[in-house]
This record gives C-alpha cells, sequence and structure tokens, in this order.
C-alpha cells in the first residue's frame, strides 16, 4: 500500500498492487482519493480508517469527460491486506467528483451514502 501527494490535480493518490488487495476481484487499485472535511481518511463507527478513492476503469473507453470508473473505499490498516469495498460501480468521474465536492462527507458512513447517489452511467 502507498500513498502520495500530487496528481495532475494536486492531490493525494493512493495505491496497492493486487497481491495486497482483498475484495476486488484480483486487481490492485490505484486512484485519486476524496478528502473529508479534515484530513484524507474517512472514518467508520467502529472506528476504522478508509481511504476514498476514484479508480479509473481500464481501457480505452474512458477519456476526456467520459472517464469511467469506480468509487472505492480501502481500508488503511498498513499491516495487513487493503480490503475493498466498491461504493459506486462504473460511473463517470466528473458526476463522482461533482457529489464528493458538493457534499464533503465528514464519516465512512457519509461518503458512502454520497457514492450511492452519483447516478450510474
Amino acid at each position: 500500500m502507498d500513498w502520495h501527494q500530487g496528481d495532475a490535480e494536486g492531490g493525494v493518490r493512493f495505491a496497492a498492487p493486487p497481491d495486497a488487495v482483498e475484495g476486488y476481484d484480483g486487481r490492485g487499485v490505484e486512484g485519486a482519493a476524496y478528502r473529508p472535511r479534515a484530513g484524507y481518511l474517512f472514518r467508520d463507527e467502529a472506528g476504522n480508517t478508509w481511504w476514498i478513492i476514484f479508480q479509473i476503469a481500464p481501457g480505452p473507453g474512458s477519456h476526456g469527460s467520459k472517464v469511467r470508473g469506480d468509487v472505492l473505499a480501502c481500508s488503511a490498516a498498513y499491516d495487513e491486506l487493503v480490503h475493498v469495498r466498491v461504493l459506486a460501480p462504473d460511473v463517470l468521474r466528473v458526476e463522482a467528483d461533482a457529489a464528493f465536492r458538493q457534499n464533503t462527507p465528514f464519516s465512512y458512513e457519509e461518503a458512502a451514502e454520497v457514492a450511492a447517489s452519483i447516478p450510474p452511467s
């Protein structure tokens, strides 16, 4: 698992290779992180922390204003597998970014609600 500052939009990126990920059909993750009102990690009701990211779908059909992908919750436990939950599958990035910008969730549960409100493409 790795995170670093400085994607094209000046934000933080989160990544984990396939062998370190559980719950995403054998795929690794790499995407731009959404931010809660404070910091970069969303805390759930149990006290666990999560990265919420947008992962671009592979393939040539995802480009320009039609960038598609998944909104994922990735566990932030640094000494074990990254557990992934798909919060919004196959959505347009512009729609996902707008939803998170307009609603700015604080908790994991609020982030899951925002992701569920993103219209399917």
